[in-house]
């Protein structure tokens, strides 16, 4: 178990339009919101939707479900938090629609959607930084503070010990018990004269003190060993080094079509130049040169006019426009 906690916290309200896209455009909002970890609650109708469900048994994300048709959100929650240092969300939603055989119900990870109309709640922590990083227990991504998850941030492999074991320092002994000092009969029995008998009957013996209270030693405190430290979970750090990092699903696209790569420029009809930092195969992220802003956007709604090369770097140079 690991409980994380937050003391100051900023409530977002955030309507998505028709035509926008998950998550790229909650991503945009959070960005210039400045919200880097936070919770997500949301209610709507979508056009068109990708689920998927991860496999306990192989570790990994199965084929995604396409719901291509208008459909309801019962249920839509998720969180916010960096990984490799850039806004990432996780988002579950529970979707609804008529078919042929009545109402059918779709549950999952939320891959990707076009938006009818969408309200979220956004609860985002500003005093808890919040960072994903690979459990190598369940393999998957899970949140931490971005303190202890450093290394996951400038890109070492992903360590995560267990939260509970492997840091329980050795239980020391009680200070009430350790430091008791002897206990010491009372003064009034150790040192009681003998008895004397009443004149009248002279031929009594004085009464002698009783043994067990004149020689009474003193009481000794009970030793109290130290307890020794427990041993770490078998589950080490060092058995995550190596861990995989699971794959996320992705949507398909076709080979013959331009796409710009990590490295390539690109010219945004609405940031400008920028160069391509990172691509999961349908999204990319941007950084934009005029001020170092990262920008993520998804290609399924722009035109991809084909590259030119710079004769002087080789580098490609991509023109995205909007779609008409």
């Amino acid at each position: 178990m690991n409980v994380l906690e937050a003391r100051r916290a900023r409530h977002l309200i955030i309507r998505l339009d028709r035509g926008e896209e998950l998550p790229a455009a909650l991503v945009r909002a959070l960005d210039e919101a400045e919200a880097r970890a936070g919770w997500i609650e949301g209610i709507g109708s979508l056009e068109k939707a990708e689920v998927a469900l991860f496999d306990q048994a192989s570790r990994t994300y199965a084929k995604t479900r396409v719901l291509d048709g208008p459909c309801d959100v019962v249920a839509l929650s998720g969180n916010i938090a960096l990984q490799q240092g850039e806004t990432s969300l996780r988002l579950s939603a529970t979707l609804a629609r008529e078919s042929g055989v009545g109402l059918q119900l779709a549950a999952g990870e939320l891959v990707w959607a076009r938006v009818y109309g969408l309200e979220l709640r956004v609860t985002a922590f500003d005093d808890l930084p919040l960072a994903r990083v690979f459990d190598d227990r369940t393999g998957t991504m899970q949140l931490a503070a971005q303190s202890s998850a450093l290394p996951a941030l400038t890109g070492e492999p992903p360590r995560l010990a267990p939260p509970v074991h492997a840091a329980e320092l050795p239980r020391a002994t009680p200070p009430a018990l350790a430091a008791e000092p002897p206990r010491v009969a009372p003064p009034v029995h150790a040192a009681e004269p003998p008895r004397v008998a009443p004149p009248v009957h002279a031929a009594e013996p004085p009464r002698a003190a009783p043994p067990a209270l004149a020689a009474e030693p003193p009481r000794a405190a009970p030793p109290y060993a130290a307890e020794p430290p427990r041993a770490t979970s078998p589950s080490s750090t060092t058995e995550l080094a190596a861990a995989p990092l699971p794959q996320r699903p992705v949507r398909p696209r076709q080979e013959d079509e331009p796409y710009p790569e990590v490295g390539d420029g690109v010219t945004h009809f609405h940031f400008g130049d920028c160069i391509v930092i990172s691509s999961d195969g349908e999204r990319i992220r941007l950084r934009q040169e005029r001020d170092g802003r990262v920008r993520e956007v998804s290609l399924t709604m722009l035109r991809i006019e084909p590259p030119t090369v710079d004769a002087a770097t080789g580098r490609k140079q991509f023109r995205l426009a909007r779609k008409n």
